[in-house]
């Protein structure tokens, strides 16, 4: 069942990343200057349903992915997803309290992969607090994270949950 769910979230991750290096990247499809960071999300509600190892090799992986197609130094977003993906782990199984807390971790962990991705770019000397705007692409795609997440999130857990087996003929 583990490779399963690996294939599916790595399906996954390429096409959030995808979408959000081409329709959601800059000056394209973004609602006052910013956009949901997808592969964020992808990895938050993928990582649930996996392994340690190969959950954390994903967020690298969906990094990899994301510093490969935007242009920044390579390892910035490979770093950030990576702690995405431990923090989701720690944090998994309070996903069975409720929409509420779920909503509040999504919030949390997308502001806590922005913060971190400023700090690396400030370590690196990109200089992102700079830009005027820097707070709002913190805060924004945070809160674009917890409104997409109310279809990524049912999406995901549907493709990735056990399936119970199919029995066949008159036992039950």
């Amino acid at each position: 069942m583990s490779g399963r769910n690996t294939l599916i979230a790595l399906g996954l991750v390429v096409v959030a990343a995808v979408l959000q290096s081409t329709i959601l990247a800059d000056s394209r499809l973004q609602a006052f200057g910013s956009a949901p960071s997808l592969v964020v999300l992808v990895v938050i509600a993928s990582v649930r349903y996996m392994e340690p190892e190969p959950a954390v090799l994903l967020g690298f992986t969906g990094g990899l992915l994301m510093d490969l197609l935007g242009g920044q130094p390579i390892g910035m977003w490979a770093l950030v997803l990576t702690v995405v993906a431990y923090i989701t782990l720690r944090l998994r199984d309070a996903a069975d309290d409720g929409p509420i807390v779920i909503a509040a971790g999504v919030l949390g962990i997308t502001l806590l992969a922005g913060a971190l991705w400023v700090v690396l770019g400030t370590i690196l000397g990109l200089k992102p607090l700079a830009d005027p705007s820097a707070i709002r692409r913190i805060i924004l795609p945070a809160m674009y994270n917890v409104v997409v997440a109310a279809a990524v999130l049912p999406g995901v857990t549907w493709l990735m949950r056990p399936r119970s087996p199919i029995r066949r003929g008159w036992a039950t």
